[in-house]
This record gives structure tokens, sequence and C-alpha cells, in this order.
């Protein structure tokens, strides 16, 4: 969770009120795509460096970290899409930075449960998805490390993987050549029976069966690595 957002100051908090301070209809989402704006690229720049410090290079959706000094790497991210919301262009919690996989994915996609608002929704209960600013990532998601895989732990688990695209670490898994295609397909069944049950019990099940399958299939891929070098 991202605990403080990003300030302006200077000349940087005076080009963000004056396009705050414009007319509503006047704001539109493409003013942010405007690269012959000096102060603007300063304005964007400054919101991009801050959030990849202050999120330790990790995107906000995959929770995947990326270490390397350039930060083209990264998209600035409006949580809320600033097409359809360009009123909260420069909201501090509407923004922050997120892998280019996700940020794609995520797209123009309704995140608000009310998408008629006007006024910027500063809870997590106005939002049908993670929040990097209001909502604890773990609460929702658990990853299952050794193999990228994203388990929804509630509703708005299951809407972030949907939005993000997160089950391309699944496919990407499953594409594994050395992984016998019968545990691919039980795979794949199992997280697909896990995104669509409510019951807890049932989860632990085949959260289990799932971590199994996992790792008998790595040990598998390992054991026909070695015997083709041998």
């Amino acid at each position: 969770m991202i605990n403080e957002p990003v300030l302006f100051s200077d000349s940087i908090k005076n080009k963000v009120d004056a396009y705050n301070n414009q007319k509503t209809e006047d704001k539109l989402g493409k003013y942010w795509d405007n690269e012959k704006d000096k102060e603007l690229i300063k304005v964007k720049k400054h919101i991009k460096d801050y959030y990849i410090i202050k999120q330790n290079h990790i995107c906000p959706y995959c929770q995947q970290q990326t270490l390397i000094n350039h930060n083209a790497v990264w998209d600035t991210e409006h949580i809320i899409p600033k097409d359809k919301y360009p009123q909260f262009l420069f909201e501090p919690e509407n923004l922050c930075i997120a892998c280019k996989e996700c940020n794609q994915a995520k797209s123009n996609t309704n995140v608000l449960k009310n998408p008629n608002r006007k006024t910027f929704p500063n809870k997590s209960e106005d939002y049908n998805f993670i929040h990097p600013h209001f909502d604890d990532y773990s609460s929702s998601i658990k990853i299952l490390k050794s193999s990228l895989f994203f388990i929804p732990r509630n509703d708005k688990g299951k809407k972030t993987i949907e939005t993000c695209g997160l089950l391309r670490f699944l496919y990407k898994y499953s594409n594994y050549s050395n992984i016998p295609l019968e545990i691919k397909n039980k795979i794949g069944h199992l997280h697909t029976e896990l995104m669509n049950t409510n019951n807890s019990i049932e989860e632990h099940f085949i959260l289990s069966r799932l971590e199994e399958l996992v790792d008998h299939g790595k040990k598998i891929a390992q054991e026909q690595l070695l015997t083709s070098k041998s």
C-alpha cells in the first residue's frame, strides 16, 4: 500500500493548479499526452520519479520488482482512467507507477463501484479492485512465489486478477514445455475452480492441491532437464 502520495511544490504545483482550476468541461485526458509542453513534462517526470522510489520499483498489481535504472520500463498509472475521468488527472491518490503489462491490460477498465462519481473517491469501498493507495494487497490476493500464481481471497482479488491480466503468469508457466500436459491441465482447472469458489474450506483444499501440483510439475521438469543433459 502506498501510504504517502506525491506532493507538488513550486513551479510544478503552479502547473497542476492551472489545470485543476479549469472548468470541468475544459479538462481532457489527452492533455497528459502533450509532448511539447516542457512544464508538463517536468510534472510527469516528478510524478514518475517519486512513485518509482516510493513503491521500491514494485508494480502495485502484479507485485513484481524491476530494479532497472531507467524509468522507461514503467508507466505512470492513472488508477481511475484519465480518458474517462480527466478531473482526476493530477489527483495524487489517483497516481502511481505500474509495469507496462499490467497497465496495458488494465487500460480504461472501470474500477469504480459507482462509475457516475463526480468527486474523487478516497475510500477502499469505492473501488471494485485493489487500490494501490487504499488497500492491503495481501488481504485480497495470495501469491504463490514459487510459480507466480495469483490466488484471489475476495472479490477485489478476483477483479484485480482479471483487470490487470495476472493470469499471464499462469499461462507462461503452463507453456513450460518440460511439464507434463496432464499436470498443466490440472493446474489450469484448479486455478479456475479457485477463482470461482467462495467457500473457505474448499479454497484451502484447492490451494493445497495446487501447490502440490506446482511443486510436482517443477520436480518432473528438472528431472527431465537433467536427463537430457546426461
